[in-house]
């Protein structure tokens, strides 16, 4: 039970704040972390075990969660986040592949983060 819930979190003070969403019901709001810190969102089954183990009373809204997690997601694919995974040379995007396809916006950040880093390597022109 402790290690499915601090993997989950991702530590103690991160636990304290989780488990009052879980018991306040404010699905969005604890999808819309997961997401802001740019991590995977919590599968149906794990965040519904999770979810009983805090408050066995609560039902889970994994929609609401959901919509949360993608409005946090977008929250840390920001266009700095794109130029510094430039900058550090990162060819896979992660959790941030779907700006691949938006607006050519993100991959001009992008494209500068990495021209800077290949200009500073000395690697430019290679």
């Amino acid at each position: 039970m402790t290690i499915i819930l601090i993997s989950l979190l991702g530590g103690c003070s991160t636990t304290i704040s989780t488990q009052s969403l879980i018991t306040d019901e404010n699905w969005s709001q604890l999808g819309f972390n997961k997401g802001r810190r740019g991590e995977n969102p919590v599968a149906e089954a794990v965040l519904q075990k999770t979810v009983s183990e805090v408050n066995d009373i609560v039902n889970l809204d994994y929609d609401t969660y959901l919509k949360g997690y993608q409005k946090g997601l977008e929250s840390y694919c920001s266009l700095e986040q794109l130029r510094q995974m430039g900058m550090e040379m990162k060819m896979d995007w992660g959790v941030c592949e779907f700006r691949r396809e938006g607006e050519g916006l993100y991959q001009v950040y992008w494209k500068q983060g990495f021209d800077r880093s290949m200009s500073s390597d000395g690697m430019a022109g290679y």
